[in-house]
């Protein structure tokens, strides 16, 4: 009887931690404002010259996954919010979300 509330006190100590290791959320890694300079329609992969929320001149590229390439056009502009579950500062499209909006001129 004293094993059997044992267990189920370490269970429930414990399962909240288990819980809060093992989540997936999503969150805000980065906020993109940039152009198309091509479109990979097999890969349905956009490839974006971007520049970051820190304003700065010099953008980078990006190869962004979409769902249906055919609904952008080159040069453009793309408002892009990039989520990740990790905390690594590493491009691992396997842990990242991207919500993509056109931006109108």
């Amino acid at each position: 009887m004293k094993v059997n509330k044992i267990v189920r006190l370490s269970i429930c100590l414990f399962f909240p931690f288990f819980i809060l290791g093992c989540s997936n959320d999503y969150q805000v890694d980065n906020i993109l404002t940039g152009t198309i300079e091509k479109i990979l329609m097999e890969e349905e992969i956009l490839v974006i010259k971007g520049y970051g929320e820190e304003g700065s001149t010099k953008g980078n590229i990006y190869e962004i996954p979409v769902d249906d390439p055919s609904k952008y056009e080159l040069e453009q502009k793309l408002d892009i919010t990039i989520y990740s579950n990790t905390d690594a500062d590493v491009w691992d499209l396997d842990h990242m979300k991207f919500d993509v909006k056109t931006i109108d001129k």
